[in-house]
């Protein structure tokens, strides 16, 4: 239990039971649907439907089991999806004279009635059967005849969605801006407003000034819930002197569009969905104590769609990300609150506890609608939050009305994908979900990713250019270096008594001629090279030479011939790359050169040529 508040865990009483959704009294062909979030009930009949009463009471049955505690569906606007496509399934088969009357007579030409009259409307079909799967494809009471055509049946081909993209730079900033101005404005009024309620209490007012009657009606305000009103339930005149409902109630509470502009901040924040956001509780855990600097808030969560065993979840809200902590030395508190989920959450429930002292609802998002009330008491607290009233009441365009290079259209979607593209990590979802589903279709990180893959393939393919070339030395060439060794040397990048040691083979290796044997790439500089005589093929000491032809011929055509008998992943990793540098060498002689060299192999280079093949010339 956190120490800031909240309560402990505990079992239900022993006598609890499940609220019950199919009534027992009247036909049970009415379904009460409770959404767990809110606690708000409604009441689905079906008792209107063109169906003979044991279908009705079926398909009641059908839409209870969907969104009970166990279904997948926990949204009332779910819920009455579901119950409209049932009503209309009955419609169809009402108006083909073939509705059965009962569950067992259902057959599969009853499903085909459904897919013949939506023939020509591909996306509602597809929606309709999807939706009959859901509710039926667990009924025992279905004949396995019906029950497999309903779910062998192909869908139409789904309408291509419209591509959710992130915002640009700039419609993040205003869309940013505009929620943190509506953060700023409420803090600032109510922080005021329990100041000056403070003082009426302390007795600081002058009595009968304007501030004292304004502390008296916080203060009634505060202790009933509502503004005074005369007989008739209208408020008083002097309500109106002080500014009006709105007004005096706004000064220790939010309203409905500030309360939309925390969500989508911490909507931006966090890269939860909205609609998860929205519905967070007020109560939540401070597993620091709330004491350590890098403190964190963990917040139940549900979203229903992922199933009745995993739609509860934690969200752990904390102060500052790694990647922001040089802000905690700041002393502006302003950055460090628009950056800290923790902290615009606390700042929330700051600003809603008087609302929900006076209203009993848990959540963290709560505000006052004067409108919602009349003279026989209707509720005025409100915990719902409306983006598009938000959004066209700040200047943002509808989709209707969006122009190009206009205040961009606020959408939720694309908050959560603008945040996720900016977080790259996951929320909510698994690590696949957030690089197949949101990032791929970004076309920032299509970029990146274009740039930062070009930009490897390019360093690896002039990384394997340089390695395939071995510099090889041409009889032309030895012809040149023999009359003017001055001009050859320099040809070659070498100095002329480097050049004379390797035209005299006295800086053989075994396959190639070396520069320095003490400029090796692995070895310290001065030290002797210990490397495979294998790897001389990708040094850039490596020369190649005409005298080395024959041992470079019969070494290549030996390792393509071990490759029928070998284990083709070992033989790729050890002399592919060998095999390949030799083929690159031998390129640059004639066929009549080749033949020539291969007849000249001596005994001392086949032997070397063992040894070189067998290990017997590697370091151990």
């Amino acid at each position: 239990m956190s120490r800031r508040g909240g309560q402990r865990a505990s079992q239900p009483p022993s006598d609890w039971q499940p609220p019950e959704r199919l009534p027992a009294d009247g036909d049970r062909t009415t379904v009460v649907f409770y959404e767990e979030q809110s606690g708000k009930s409604h009441i689905l009949d079906f008792s209107s439907f063109p169906a003979p009463l044991a279908m009705q009471r079926w398909m009641a049955v059908l839409l209870a089991a969907r969104c009970g505690a166990r279904g997948g569906s926990k949204r009332l606007a779910t819920a009455k999806r579901y119950h409209w496509i049932l009503r209309r399934f009955t419609v169809v088969l009402s108006e083909a004279g073939r509705v059965p009357s009962t569950p067992e007579e259902l057959a599969p030409e009853h499903f085909q009635i459904l897919r013949d009259r939506y023939e020509d409307h591909p996306t509602s079909l597809r929606l309709y059967l999807q939706a009959l799967r859901r509710l039926m494809r667990k009924r025992d009471d279905l004949t396995e005849e019906a029950l497999h055509d309903l779910l062998r049946t192909r869908l139409p081909a789904a309408a291509e969605a419209t591509q959710v993209m992130a915002y640009s730079d700039h419609e993040w900033q205003q869309i940013m801006t505009a929620v943190r101005r509506d953060v700023r404005i409420s803090r600032d009024r109510i922080r005021a407003g329990v100041r000056l309620l403070a003082r009426f209490r302390d007795g600081e007012l002058i009595p009968g000034s304007r501030e004292e009657a304004l502390g008296r009606m916080l203060e009634q305000f505060v202790t009933t819930g509502d503004l005074p009103r005369n007989e008739s339930g209208v408020l008083r005149d002097e309500v109106s002197r002080l500014g009006g409902a709105m007004a005096i109630s706004g000064m220790l509470s939010l309203t409905r569009d500030e309360s939309t502009a925390f969500a989508l901040l911490l909507s931006a924040l966090t890269a939860e969905n909205f609609g998860t956001v929205k519905t967070w509780p007020a109560l939540h855990t401070r597993p620091d104590g709330g004491v350590t600097a890098q403190a964190v808030a963990l917040v139940e969560e549900a979203k229903p769609r992922r199933g009745p065993d995993r739609e509860h979840m934690v969200a752990a809200l904390e102060d500052l990300p790694a990647s922001l902590r040089e802000l905690a030395e700041s002393e502006d508190a302003e950055p460090r609150l628009f950056h800290s989920p923790l902290r615009v959450y606390q700042l929330l429930l700051e600003l809603t506890q008087t609302a929900r002292r006076l209203s009993g609802p848990t959540r963290a998002f709560i505000s006052y609608s004067p409108k919602r009330r009349s003279a026989f008491g209707r509720d005025m607290w409100n915990t719902e939050v409306h983006v598009k009233h938000w959004s066209q009441t700040r200047g943002f365009l509808s989709m209707r009305e969006a122009v190009a290079g206009g205040p961009p259209v606020v959408q939720v979607r694309r908050i959560r994908q603008s945040a996720l593209q900016l977080k790259r990590r996951p929320v909510a979802h698994s690590r696949e979900t957030l690089r197949d589903h949101y990032l791929k279709r970004s076309r920032t990180v299509q970029e990146q990713s274009r740039s930062v893959v070009g930009k490897a393939l390019r360093e690896q393919v002039a990384k394997a250019r340089a390695a395939m070339e071995v510099p090889v030395f041409t009889p032309a060439f030895l012809d040149r270096a023999a009359r003017d060794p001055e001009a050859a040397a320099a040809e070659a990048g070498l100095d002329p008594e480097a050049l004379k040691r390797l035209l005299a083979g006295d800086q053989d290796t075994v396959l190639t001629g070396c520069v320095d044997h003490l400029a090796g790439p692995d070895t310290p500089p001065g030290t002797p090279c210990t490397a495979s005589f294998f790897a001389c093929l990708g040094c850039g000491n490596a020369r190649a030479l005409p005298h080395q032809l024959p041992v470079q011929i019969v070494v290549r055509d030996r390792l393509l011939a071990t490759r029928l008998n070998s284990d083709a992943a070992t033989w790729h990793a050890k002399y592919q790359a060998a095999a390949d540098r030799l083929e690159d060498i031998l390129r640059h002689y004639t066929p009549a050169e080749r033949e020539q060299a291969r007849a000249k192999l001596s005994d001392g280079q086949s032997e070397l040529i063992d040894d070189l093949l067998a290990g017997r010339l590697d370091l151990r």
